[in-house]
């Protein structure tokens, strides 16, 4: 008798385990909705770099660019950076408009029409007054 409990006691709290993994795995992919509320955009160069001696040699030089998209979401802001050597970035990051972002500790991801899931390392993280609440 006592090796019957034994085993539903273990089957309980594997069950129990999994349920809580499957539902705290849910909670980290689930996009929520989020506004844009500014896009700053750099142009960022490479330091020069000497090809050798010859002083005709021209400077190596790269330039990419750099954009600074802060997010509003739940009562907090957050500041991600996406770099890139094209001057493009998508026309659904434009001030006051809604976008889909999945959060995680230190990376904003967005699910963005047309494209590929896009993933931005957060640069700073804000958070509202103490009293506000998730629904604003």
């Amino acid at each position: 008798m006592q090796k019957y409990f034994c085993v539903a006691i273990c089957i309980i709290v594997m069950t129990a385990g999994a349920l809580y993994a499957k539902d705290k795995s849910s909670q980290s992919n689930a996009f929520v909705q989020g506004t844009v509320l500014s896009v700053d955009k750099e142009d960022v160069q490479t330091p020069e770099v000497m090809g050798g001696t010859n002083p005709s040699d021209a400077p190596l030089q790269s330039t990419y660019y750099a954009y600074n998209v802060s997010v509003h979401v739940g009562c907090a802001t957050y500041t991600g950076r996406y770099e890139t050597p094209f001057d493009y970035f998508p026309s659904a990051f434009s001030p006051n408009h809604p976008v889909d972002v999945r959060l995680t500790k230190h990376v904003m991801y967005f699910n963005v029409a047309g494209e590929n899931e896009m993933k931005m390392p957060i640069v700073h993280h804000k958070s509202d007054a103490p009293g506000c609440s998730a629904a604003n």
